[in-house]
């Protein structure tokens, strides 16, 4: 009855432990199935979205998708060797040199036509012409450039004192160009306001600079006054040279009485540049005045930078 009752006992509990066989017998094993359900299930677990509710399809579509997106390539820039830097280097040397040169030989040709036009001015047999001004049809025509070159040249050239005078208050440049000071010039001495002595302004032993000055919208009246009164004797002695800046004739009011103050003159005309209206409207004006000729100004070759800036 006893042994009975073990072996019920036993049915009952199959992991119970039996004394007498010192054995442990443990629960029979899931079938194959079950437990290819559960790797199954815990599997899809691990690889389920963050997202809860998004099927996994949809969520490797974009990753997908992205894969097939081609970026374009960025080309790394190459720095240039040695030697093409010092190609480019000697190339630019070079380029300046060349420039530098025919910079140099456009002011050699300069002077010498200006001291040409000295020669033609002012040392003819019998010539008694003391002053020469340079005028044009209108502004930016280069009158102030050839009036300093040919002044310079003629201080250098002649040995005798030349006295570069400013007659145009429209844009004044000798003031600026030889860094002189303000408030004393032409109008100041025309008006009273100061002394002869006061407006000369030597910049080299034989050339002495007149700036014109604030005319104070007075310029008519000055030129006027100039003209009428023979102003321009009292400045000079019995051997001093003038060249004289004048206004432009077209589009100053008083140019073609400021070109009378000069003994002769010469008209600046910017070549391809000044249309044949204003040339002739220019010639208009000068008619019954001593015009030496007509300069065609930049007509060949370029002028250096230096002196364009001083147009």
């Amino acid at each position: 009855m006893a042994e009975h009752d073990r072996l019920n006992n036993k049915k009952q509990n199959p992991g119970s432990h039996d004394p007498e066989s010192d054995t442990v017998k443990l629960p029979a094993r899931r079938s194959q199935s079950v437990t290819a359900a559960l790797a199954s299930s815990t599997q899809t677990e691990e690889q389920a979205p963050d997202k809860p509710g998004l099927p996994l399809k949809d969520s490797e579509e974009p990753t997908e998708a992205l894969s097939k997106v081609k970026v374009p390539e960025t080309p790394v820039p190459t720095r240039p060797t040695k030697a093409k830097l010092q190609e480019k280097e000697q190339a630019a040397s070079t380029k300046g040199h060349k420039n530098k040169a025919r910079e140099l030989l456009n002011a050699q040709a300069l002077r010498e036509r200006c001291r040409q036009l000295c020669t033609a001015t002012f040392f003819r047999e019998h010539s008694t012409i003391r002053s020469l001004g340079f005028t044009s049809a209108t502004a930016g025509e280069g009158k102030t450039l050839l009036a300093l070159a040919t002044a310079t040249v003629l201080a250098n050239d002649s040995g005798r004192p030349v006295t570069l005078l400013e007659c145009t208050w429209e844009r004044p440049r000798l003031q600026e160009l030889f860094d002189l000071p303000r408030g004393q010039g032409l109008a100041e001495w025309l008006r009273g306001e100061c002394s002869e002595e006061a407006i000369r302004y030597r910049v080299s032993p034989e050339l002495t600079v007149i700036p014109a000055g604030n005319a104070a919208g007075q310029a008519m009246k000055l030129v006027h006054l100039l003209s009428e009164r023979q102003l321009l004797s009292r400045l000079s002695n019995s051997q001093e040279l003038f060249i004289l800046d004048l206004p432009p004739l077209v589009t100053s009011g008083y140019g073609a009485l400021a070109a009378s103050l000069a003994d002769s003159l010469i008209l600046v005309v910017h070549a391809g540049v000044t249309s044949e209206v204003l040339v002739s409207e220019a010639c208009a004006q000068l008619r019954d005045l001593p015009v030496q000729g007509i300069l065609l100004n930049q007509i060949e070759s370029h002028i250096p930078r230096w002196m364009r800036q001083l147009l």
